[in-house]
């Protein structure tokens, strides 16, 4: 009995802490307009691509360089020029430089991947 009646001698009322009211900071924001979309810059836009042409590198084995060729020439053959083939050091392997005009990118990389799936498309630079 003497338990019960000390853990009820001892209750103790716990309460929340207080919060302080935090003081309110103005600031002037600007409303954007939601209506019209800022444009985008033309170089930005994810649809246009400068049309000058670019330079492709492409490593692959040297029995797959026929392939190559005829891959990027059923894709898009007119806009493909390629501008050298040199040998990887200390490799089996052989890189290909291909001239691509910048609007079909996409495409010649897609017909790339899609033909010879263990090659390896390096750096895009401009011509």
């Amino acid at each position: 009995m003497s338990n019960s009646a000390s853990i009820n001698s001892c209750s103790v009322q716990v309460r929340p802490p207080q919060r302080r009211p935090q003081p309110l900071l103005l600031r002037s924001y600007r409303v954007l307009s939601t209506s019209v979309p800022a444009p985008l810059p033309a170089f930005a836009h994810p649809m246009q691509v400068p049309a000058a042409k670019v330079v492709l590198q492409v490593t692959i084995l040297p029995a797959l360089l026929n392939c190559l060729q005829q891959a990027v020439a059923k894709s898009c053959g007119k806009v493909v020029d390629i501008l050298g083939v040199e040998p990887v050091p200390r490799t089996q392997s052989i890189r290909v430089r291909l001239a691509v005009a910048g609007v079909s990118v996409n495409a010649v990389m897609e017909a790339i991947i899609r033909a010879l799936p263990s090659g390896e498309i390096g750096r895009i630079a401009t011509l």
